[in-house]
């Protein structure tokens, strides 16, 4: 290899590590971005759940009213409580029966409570909902409606985890979900639940 031969190859080398060189940051770079590119997808993705609008519904309630949701609690702040087995009767019940209690009598308020049933096969339904009518008070009655169609959309709504839980949703005056939680009835549950909802009622002052 000649006098000219060896520099051409140095040059070339030369040039090679400068492109590794420059190279290395760039991907340091990248790697250090990783998390805030993470971040910035799980904040879009919580914002885009926290307002989220609640699917239609209908059903008929126990005073043989028809029931659309979210359309009958337009302007109106709404809780709906949802059930998915014999069992959830008693923490919906808990819930139920709370909120009443608090929040029954505000204007602009409405509360629904809506066991799902379409897993109930149709030869014994009846006489589930007829069993299940017998236990609601009668100033109940028109916000309890069973729900017969969708339940594996409503699953994934409220993020369905505990097959005898109790799920509840806030709707604003708009249709939206503003919150969501599950579980039996619990004093700080229901503080995070209640305190929603008067805050929602007051700005409609």
């Amino acid at each position: 290899m000649n006098f000219l031969q060896v520099r051409a190859k140095r040059c070339h080398d030369s040039r090679q590590d400068a492109g590794v060189t420059n190279a290395m940051p760039s991907r340091r770079l990248t790697a250090d971005l990783k998390p805030i590119f993470l971040l910035g997808a799980l904040v879009c993705g919580a914002l885009a759940q926290s307002s989220q609008t609640m699917p239609t519904i209908e059903g008929e309630s126990f005073t043989g009213r028809k029931v659309i949701l979210p359309s009958d609690t337009r302007g109106k702040v709404a809780v709906l409580i949802f059930g998915f087995t014999k069992a959830s009767k008693e923490p919906t019940g808990a819930w139920a029966d709370k909120i009443q209690s608090d929040l029954g009598s505000r204007t602009g308020f409405e509360m629904y409570q809506l066991p799902v049933l379409e897993d109930v096969p149709r030869f014994i339904r009846g006489m589930v909902i007829s069993s299940m009518k017998k236990g609601v008070r009668e100033n109940m009655r028109d916000h309890f409606a069973p729900i017969l169609r969708h339940e594996s959309e409503l699953k994934t709504l409220v993020s369905y985890q505990e097959k005898d839980d109790a799920y509840m949703v806030v709707l604003d005056p708009t249709g939206r979900i503003v919150r969501q939680t599950h579980g039996p009835f619990s004093d700080e549950a229901y503080k995070k639940i209640s305190s929603e909802v008067q805050a929602l009622l007051n700005q409609q002052k």
